[in-house]
């Protein structure tokens, strides 16, 4: 399989990964550097994200690709990751450190049946549930064991400029952007998105209220006034702030859609999902990230005092 590449200029490649859901895509990048290449992110872990990946080196010349820096442990981000660096011999995998604990517990740990019982106690149908979580298990995700763990304040260099590591969560609890102290070119990975609001899904090993924590991260990401943003799906962004704004007013809008949902009835996360989504037409696949962002919106509401918990259920403050 052929993988699209942009030159972003300054050494910067964008190499675009095919992924097989409504979201069809996913942005990797190389950058070029004496001594050996950086890629960020790596899409799936299939035979033909690989391929993709050798197509992609060969068009740039085969250059020696030393090292890899995970911005998150979402499939498509870290799924290949074995592969290439088994694959092109990369000596160096940079990760952010809760992001690669995460990483470990969710693709190296065995499925004890959480995942479905964490689906049906939010009102998922049993059936539905099950089939759910085997879908999720048979994911193409072999992620590559770091050999370098990062913090906030940490920095990476790339291509002879700094670049300061920020943790940013909310899509994922972990997730790290790479900020240029000079040309405030930043690497997002799913914290900002131009075309589609990112997940913000209270999975079984997120921490409470991350549409809380994400609100957060737009505000951090705002501050430091990138010049562009380079995402993991879609263009890129140079209206920082615009797109900051426009996220945050869909999510108020999306609170007060879960708070009708339940005004309507719905007394499971799942209830709501089914209404707030009612005729988007949404997959197999779909349904379960539909799921945990109801459960974080309500999660919001109640932090906000609009919303409270039952046993397995939610209700109207």
């Amino acid at each position: 399989m052929r993988a699209s590449i942009c030159d972003l200029g300054d050494g910067v490649f964008r190499v675009t990964q095919r992924l097989p859901w409504a979201l069809d895509h996913v942005h990797c990048y190389l950058i070029r550097e004496d001594g050996g290449w950086t890629a960020i992110d790596t899409g799936l872990g299939t035979p033909a994200t690989l391929d993709a990946w050798r197509h992609a080196l060969g068009a740039l010349g085969e250059p020696p690709l030393r090292r890899l820096v995970v911005t998150h442990y979402h499939p498509d981000h870290v799924g290949a990751g074995r592969e290439l660096v088994e694959a092109v011999g990369i000596v160096e995998v940079v990760q952010g450190r809760l992001d690669a604990e995460l990483s470990r517990l969710a693709w190296e740990t065995p499925d004890d049946g959480s995942f479905a019982a964490y689906l049906i106690a939010n009102g998922m149908p049993d059936g539905e549930a099950h089939a759910s979580a085997r879908e999720e298990g048979k994911l193409a995700v072999h992620p590559a064991r770091p050999t370098r763990l990062v913090d906030a304040g940490d920095s990476v260099a790339l291509a002879g400029e700094r670049y300061a590591v920020h943790v940013l969560p909310g899509h994922a609890d972990g997730h790290i952007v790479l900020v240029a102290e000079d040309s405030r070119r930043v690497f997002g990975g799913d914290v900002l998105l131009a075309e589609i609001t990112p997940n913000v899904g209270r999975w079984p090993d997120t921490a409470a209220d991350p549409l809380g924590a994400y609100l957060r991260s737009l505000g951090e990401l705002e501050r430091l006034a990138p010049v562009v943003v380079h995402p993991g799906h879609g263009p890129a962004i140079r209206d920082v702030a615009g797109r900051v704004a426009e996220i945050r007013e869909h999510h108020r809008e999306r609170l007060d859609a879960h708070l009708a949902a339940l005004g309507a009835g719905a007394v499971t996360a799942y209830g709501v999902a089914q209404i707030v989504w009612a005729g988007e037409g949404l997959g197999f696949h779909e349904q379960r990230f539909a799921l945990v962002e109801a459960i974080s919106h309500l999660e919001r509401l109640e932090a906000e005092g609009r919303a409270r918990r039952g046993d397995g259920t939610w209700h109207p403050a």
